[in-house]
């Protein structure tokens, strides 16, 4: 683009000072050509360049009027001028650099106009008390007798151009202003922001711990009511025991007695003898299933509070739990049961796969068959497939709406809140499976038609070998 076209009536008769002239419309026209290039780096080396030769030029027409004698009212008129424009162009390239409001469009076609009644105004003015001045005119005469002097229309307009220019001085001193604030602004918002950043954070973690407390309060509540249960059940076998062991030693006392009679009815030794044998058969069998219920719920209570990895028996695990959960499920319709192949063994947490398996359980018997008031079934099948475990956990109970099962793993979500419900037991689950397995799960229900878990998980062999791919 051309931004300023030179014209003979830019010429003001003093050589020296058409010269620079014409090397700052260069400038300019150079400028106009790397607007459109959005070169910033550019430009601005085009602007200082610009200012420097403007500056240049204003020391050259100053030391002329001085050297030339020009009125002092002149010169003094024409060196303000001069200075408003170099502080006018220095705010607006410092806004510039600093807000970005204004554009090198716009700059430039101040500097255009400027150039325009730069010459043709003062620089003409000047050029003409020269010339009178060195046909032999007295100063003060040549700046009365220039015609510019008395041109009411040049008063207006360079009043109205003034105005116009302090106007546009003013708005760039308030976006500048705008802008200061707004970064005030700005830096108080980021502290705010980071202020209320380190509240959540710490709420956050207040949150996180609580939330942990609450899940272990859960899985020693669910151990209490393992172990409340496990001492109603043990309690059975060991009374038999107690009362078959104290027939015994009455048959013992009564045995002696009796052979210390001269005579022994050969019959009555035999009955004796058939009690005490059958009064021994009971106190052990009794015995035996008490001590299976106690290394039973010592597996499954050791490894529900601890979470050491160790070799374990699949099918082992599942049959501890199931007898621990028999005081729960004991005078209820529900039957269990298991299809896991026998002699699996893996190397883990079995104390992840007792809570998981406990707290399934559990969660049946409350909600698929209202706290054991429903006859039903529940069926633990696993199934090896390649290098995983794929367990499957169902039943044929009450099931559930779409939007309970999409919300079941969600930490504190639960349908019976009313009573004593804390919706933590299946997120427990789902966090064990996850991270303690390394697995997953997933949940398909229908309402009235059950419920299936279904758990995958890495199979890891004892001794951490991995197993084969079948």
């Amino acid at each position: 683009m051309k931004a300023f076209e030179w014209s003979r009536l830019f010429e003001t008769g003093l050589t020296e000072v058409d010269e620079q002239h014409r090397h700052l419309v260069d400038l300019l026209n150079v400028l106009a050509d790397q607007v459109d290039a959005n070169d910033a780096e550019r430009i601005d080396r085009l602007l200082a360049e610009l200012a420097q030769y403007t500056v240049y030029h204003f020391q050259s027409e100053e030391s002329m009027m001085a050297t030339l004698g020009l009125d002092p009212a002149h010169a003094t008129a024409h060196r303000s001028a001069h200075q408003k424009f170099i502080a006018q162009v220095q705010e607006w390239m410092h806004t510039r650099n600093l807000a970005g409001q204004l554009s090198t469009q716009q700059l430039l076609e101040y500097l255009a106009n400027w150039l325009v009644f730069h010459i043709l105004g003062d620089d003409q003015s000047m050029g003409r008390q020269v010339k009178a001045i060195r046909s032999g005119m007295p100063a003060h005469q040549a700046l009365a007798c220039d015609p510019t002097s008395h041109d009411p229309r040049t008063d207006v307009l360079l009043g109205a151009l003034q105005r116009m220019y302090a106007d546009l001085v003013d708005r760039n001193e308030q976006l500048v202003l705008a802008q200061q604030r707004l970064t005030a602004l700005n830096a108080s918002l980021e502290k705010r922001v980071a202020g209320r950043t380190v509240e959540l954070e710490a709420t956050n973690s207040l949150l996180r711990e609580e939330r942990q407390r609450a899940i272990e309060a859960e899985k020693m509540a669910s151990l209490g009511r393992m172990v409340a249960g496990f001492a109603h059940e043990v309690n059975t076998p060991v009374g038999i025991a107690v009362g078959a062991v104290s027939q015994l030693t009455d048959m013992v006392r009564q045995l002696g007695q009796l052979l210390q009679q001269e005579e022994i009815p050969e019959e009555q030794v035999h009955d004796s003898l058939a009690v005490l044998n059958e009064s021994g058969d009971l106190a052990m069998a009794n015995l035996r299933r008490a001590a299976g219920l106690v290394q039973s719920f010592k597996r499954t209570a050791v490894d529900q509070s601890s979470d050491a990895a160790r070799d374990y028996c699949l099918n082992e695990v599942i049959d501890d739990v199931v007898r621990s959960l028999q005081p729960l499920f004991k005078h209820t319709a529900i039957a269990f049961s298991v299809d896991c192949p026998a002699g699996m063994w893996l190397h883990g947490m079995p104390g992840a796969l007792t809570q998981v398996l406990t707290n399934l359980c559990i969660n049946a018997h409350s909600h698929a068959f209202a706290d054991g008031s429903r006859a039903g079934e529940i069926v633990v099948k696993v199934i090896r497939q390649a290098g995983d475990v794929e367990l499957h956990f169902i039943d044929n109970g009450a099931g559930m709406e779409a939007a309970s099962q999409a919300k079941v793993f969600e930490p504190f979500f639960t349908t019976r809140r009313n009573r004593g419900g804390s919706g933590l037991g299946l997120y427990i689950v789902y966090n064990l499976v996850t991270q303690s397995l390394g697995g997953r799960i997933e949940c398909l229900s229908q309402l009235s038609s059950g419920t299936e878990f279904r758990i995958r998980f890495p199979f890891v062999g004892p001794l951490g070998e991995d197993a084969p791919a079948n």
